[in-house]
C-alpha cells in the first residue's frame, strides 16, 4: 500500500471520528436547549403561580393555605434549582463536545494538508523524472546525429 493510500485510510478514519463528534455535539446542543427550555418553563410557571396566589392572599388567606403555598413554592424552587443544575451540566457537555469536534476537525484538516503535500511532492518528482527522461533522449539524439554526421563525413572523405 502506498503512502498516499495509507494517508487516505487515515483521513477516512479521521472523517468518521469528526462526523461522530459532530453528531455528539449536535445531540449535546439539543439536550442543552431542551433543558434550558424546561428551566424557562418552570421559572415562568413559578412566576405566574406567585402572581396568582399573591392576588388570592390579598383577598383572603388562611394560615393553612399559606403553609401549603410556601411548601409548594419550596418544592417548586427545588425543582427549578435542579433544572438549573441540569442546564449547567448540559452547557458543560456542549463545551466538551465542541472542543472534541474542533480537535477532530483539525485532525481532518492536518491529514488533508499532508495528503495534498504528498501529492504535490509526487507530482514534482514525476515532473523531474519526465524532464530527466526528456533530457536523456535529447542527449542521445544529439549523439546519434553527431555519430551519423561523423560517419557521413568519413564516407565523403574516403570517397575522394
Amino acid at each position: 500500500m502506498s503512502g498516499i493510500q495509507s494517508l487516505l485510510l487515515v483521513l477516512e478514519a479521521a472523517q468518521k471520528e469528526r462526523d461522530a463528534a459532530l453528531s455528539a455535539h449536535e445531540a449535546a446542543r439539543k439536550s442543552h436547549e431542551s433543558a434550558r427550555q424546561q428551566a424557562q418553563s418552570l421559572n415562568d410557571w413559578r412566576h405566574d403561580y406567585q402572581k396568582r396566589w399573591q392576588a388570592q392572599f390579598q383577598q383572603s388567606g388562611g394560615v393553612e393555605i399559606v403553609r401549603c403555598y410556601q411548601d409548594f413554592m419550596q418544592r417548586l424552587g427545588d425543582a427549578v434549582s435542579e433544572q438549573d443544575r441540569r442546564v449547567g451540566n448540559a452547557e458543560q457537555q456542549v463545551a466538551r463536545a465542541r472542543a472534541l469536534l474542533i480537535e477532530r476537525e483539525r485532525r481532518v484538516a492536518a491529514v488533508s494538508q499532508l495528503i495534498d503535500r504528498r501529492q504535490a511532492e509526487a507530482m514534482h518528482k514525476q515532473a523531474r523524472q519526465d524532464q530527466k527522461a526528456t533530457d536523456e533522449m535529447a542527449a542521445r539524439s544529439v549523439r546519434l546525429q553527431q555519430s551519423l554526421g561523423a560517419s557521413a563525413t568519413g564516407l565523403s572523405t574516403g570517397a575522394i
